[in-house]
């Protein structure tokens, strides 16, 4: 008698975890392409930015069963790893979908004709990420329904997988082929050793030989005309003027080639040389630096004596800070270089 009771007890736990597992009716609809790092709250919070903020009454995102082990009493033992109980909140992620219900039908409408909606984790995130807007299926043979049918855009018509109930429609036979036409080419690329005039498999190549040759696309090598070596201008004759092969180069040595390099090595040249006297001249020293000087020597002593040589701007003049007297050595800052060169 007991066992019974335990056993139907067990079986009502099942049956409650199924109904709380199921939505509730209202209206709903279907979510899709839910990123893993959003929450019901985000979710909550784009659909009201969009729709209202008293539109949606509750968001509800799909979480993973828990895998349980049966013991010998059929009981259901919930695991547990490394000591840690694994039905917390936080550790969970949802699995991507789940179910939205609004307060009234028109909001409901206006949700499955906008299809997709944008979002970002934050009101102020720059990276938006698209969720699916769909109808919610409430059994198996709704689960089963062609959604591009209700929409009059199926491309496949009769071979279609899914049912065609109700109001819908294809596409036109004419969009159909130039579906196919377009995947048929997208799947089979074009061969680029035939737009070089050199697929040896013809028309065993698997890729495509369908390659225009008009005047506003590039033509297929095999119909260049290859230009013989001695018209092509040489290279080194081209950049430096000169050729070490002289008459034995296969190549073309045109004398206003030659005069056009020479020109521009000449340029090249002096405006090399310039640069460097350019530099050179900013970097002539200002400053000179005294040593071997006498202990006794002071700093309008060294003014003095380099006075002829020209305007001074300053005097680095270290001493001694018990004594008062020179280290022995000093630094002189000229204004100009000539003044430098003369007292040097």
């Amino acid at each position: 008698m007991a066992d019974e009771e335990g056993d139907d007890h067990h079986q009502s736990e099942q049956q409650q975890q199924e109904e709380d597992d199921e939505p509730e009716q209202g209206f709903k609809i279907h979510i899709s392409r839910v990123p893993t790092k959003f929450t019901e709250e985000i979710v909550q919070r784009i659909l009201s930015d969009k729709f209202g903020s008293d539109a949606v009454s509750k968001v509800e995102l799909i979480l993973p069963r828990e895998e349980e082990d049966e013991d010998d009493n059929g009981n259901g033992n919930k695991q547990q790893e490394n000591g840690y109980n694994n039905n917390k909140d936080e550790e969970k992620t949802h699995r991507g979908f789940g179910f939205v219900t609004f307060q009234t039908q028109e909001a409901q409408e206006d949700a499955l004709k906008l299809g997709k909606i944008k979002g970002g984790r934050k009101p102020t995130s720059k990276k938006l990420h698209a969720i699916y807007l769909r109808p919610y299926a409430q059994n198996d043979q709704e689960m089963n329904l062609c959604y591009l049918w209700s929409q009059y855009r199926c491309p496949y018509g009769d071979d279609c997988k899914f049912e065609h109930v109700g109001e819908g429609g294809s596409l036109p036979s004419s969009c159909m082929v130039i579906d196919d036409a377009a995947r048929a080419k997208k799947k089979k690329g074009k061969c680029f050793a035939f737009k070089k005039g050199k697929c040896e498999k013809g028309d065993a190549c698997p890729f495509s030989h369908d390659i225009k040759t008009d005047a506003t696309t590039s033509t297929p090598a095999a119909d260049k005309k290859e230009i013989p070596e001695s018209e092509k201008d040489c290279i080194n004759w081209k950049t430096k003027g000169k050729c070490r092969k002289g008459d034995k180069c296969p190549y073309k040595h045109d004398p206003q080639v030659q005069k056009k390099a020479l020109q521009k090595l000449a340029k090249k040249k002096k405006r090399a040389s310039t640069d460097d006297a350019q530099q050179q001249k900013e970097k002539q020293p200002l400053s000179v630096r005294v040593f071997g000087m006498n202990y006794e020597t002071t700093e309008q002593d060294i003014r003095e004596f380099f006075d002829g040589c020209g305007p001074i701007q300053e005097v680095t003049f270290p001493i001694f800070e018990d004594s008062g007297r020179s280290k022995g050595y000093c630094g002189v800052w000229f204004s100009s270089p000539k003044a430098v060169a003369k007292a040097i």
